[in-house]
């Protein structure tokens, strides 16, 4: 064991050597030079802030270069990692960022740089995406960064807001969930509006390694149906569409009455029809078409894109559909439903006069049409 430590001494001595890795590190290639720079700030700490001014700069936007900047700034060498940083390409400076990002939460430097850069570029570290080096850094400085932000609104840059707005929920997880909310609800402003309802999913962790918190998740669920009654038709959507990333289908599919509450029926249901085309080609060779209509009535569960399977269930098990068996021939069966519920009865048989109309075989002299009773959704 002695022998063991006095070769590992050794060792360490001669990687050690100050000025021959300094000599070595400022002769290198650009490529060589990142992770001999690494080694070096491990090694002595003050010999490889010296030569970071003249390391650093040559550093390619790839992924030692990256290690490198961030031992760069460990080192205190965080005015020459920044301009380096902005000499990047666009791509590369992203790609640099999220590295920053990677290391922020274990980093006390990094969180220390980061909070610097925001002070040094005012309003372009939110424009320049900087703040995606924040998302998963839960210090009490850099949450206070996004939560500043947040508060201040989005400002002319809507784009980047929205990206901060992300990065805020993600960041600060269940704690965000009412303030999402009051927001939301205070919003007039639609885009915005959906964009503050969609990050309840980013608060819940949605999309993330460590997966979708499921007691967050239950917490934002609750709030997006609660503001359910009051929001305009884009909001619902959105609505609807984060209820089901957070796994509350009832609560999403409920959502319909909100977003259809002007057509809604005396009874509270929503009105929707079907129309079932058979078209056949009998063994006799001539074309035969049949056409089956009924009301499709709904309890507030079922939109516009749930209909059509729906309507099937129901329809293969309860109407006969058999022209083409019936004439020894070979036939289609089409399924034809409405984009959105309608109004009343009026505006259902208008629109199975038009989709009748569009869809009636030409060859065929009279289609019969078979009125079926309502189809229970």
């Amino acid at each position: 064991m002695l022998i063991s430590l006095m070769m590992a001494g050794a060792a360490l001595a001669q990687d050690c050597d100050v000025r021959a890795m300094s000599k070595d590190i400022l002769a290198a290639g650009p490529h060589e030079a990142a992770p001999m720079f690494v080694q070096f700030a491990q090694c002595d700490g003050a010999a490889a802030a010296k030569v970071a001014p003249k390391v650093i700069p040559s550093l390619i936007g790839e992924s030692d270069g990256f290690a490198a900047a961030i031992a760069a700034l460990e080192v205190g060498a965080g005015e020459t990692v920044l301009s380096w940083m902005d000499s990047l390409q666009q791509d590369e400076q992203s790609r640099a960022i999220r590295a920053l990002g990677k290391q922020c939460q274990e980093s006390e430097t990094v969180q220390s740089f980061l909070v610097d850069v925001h002070g040094s570029l005012g309003a372009s570290f939110w424009t320049n995406r900087w703040y995606r080096a924040l998302t998963e850094c839960r210090s009490e400085a850099i949450t206070g960064l996004l939560t500043a932000h947040v508060d201040a609104g989005p400002g002319e840059d809507r784009g980047a807001f929205f990206g901060v707005l992300e990065a805020y929920a993600i960041n600060v997880g269940a704690a965000a969930v009412e303030k999402l909310a009051t927001l939301a609800r205070a919003e007039e402003d639609q885009e915005m509006q959906a964009n503050l309802i969609g990050a309840f999913a980013d608060a819940s962790q949605v999309g993330t390694l460590a997966g979708m918190n499921n007691d967050t998740a239950a917490l934002a669920a609750s709030a997006i149906r609660g503001m359910g009654p009051s929001l305009p038709p884009k909001s619902v959507e959105q609505a609807r569409i984060t209820l089901a990333v957070l796994q509350d289908e009832a609560g999403s599919d409920a959502l319909v009455v909100h977003r259809y509450k002007d057509v809604l029926q005396d009874d509270g249901s929503l009105l929707y029809g079907v129309v079932v085309m058979e078209d056949a080609v009998c063994k006799n060779g001539k074309p035969s078409q049949r056409y089956h209509v009924a009301p499709a009535v709904d309890q507030g569960q079922t939109w516009p894109d749930q209909l059509e399977e729906k309507v099937k269930s129901t329809v293969e098990i309860n109407w006969t559909l058999n022209l083409a068996e019936r004439c020894k021939g070979e036939g289609t069966v089409k399924y034809l439903v409405p984009d959105a519920p309608f109004a009343d009865r009026a505006a259902m048989k208008l629109w199975v006069k038009e989709v009748t109309r569009t869809n009636a075989n030409p060859d065929v002299k009279r289609s019969i049409r078979v009125d079926q009773q309502p189809v229970a959704l």
